[in-house]
């Protein structure tokens, strides 16, 4: 995760509709955005985070290039799937940074 940005935009958001016996999660979702006018590299740049509410556990997944359609989907499946969401727990310091005002 290259922090070639001195402004990036992150915001919050929550995971598409859940089942009932997920829906009291401990995860919260936000999604970081450069853009093209932003970066060195001229590819627009988001990041997928997540982090449970006592900060101790964090996640990520990057995309280079243009990305449709939202997160929402790929939170739902850090709620209900134990086994995707440790594909992408990290210790990154960078995490702590991002979530710091969050």
């Amino acid at each position: 995760m290259d922090n070639q940005s001195k402004n990036f935009y992150l915001s919050e958001f929550q995971p598409k509709i859940l089942a009932k016996h997920h829906q009291n999660h401990e995860w919260l979702f936000a999604q970081y955005f450069e853009p093209i006018s932003e970066r060195n590299d001229g590819k627009e740049y988001r990041i997928f985070l997540f982090r449970n509410k006592d900060r101790t556990v964090y996640g990520y997944k990057e995309f280079w290039g243009r990305i449709d359609g939202d997160f929402r989907a790929m939170a739902s499946k850090v709620i209900a799937n134990k086994v995707f969401r440790d594909t992408m727990v990290s210790d990154d310091e960078i995490l702590l940074k991002i979530w710091k005002r969050h």
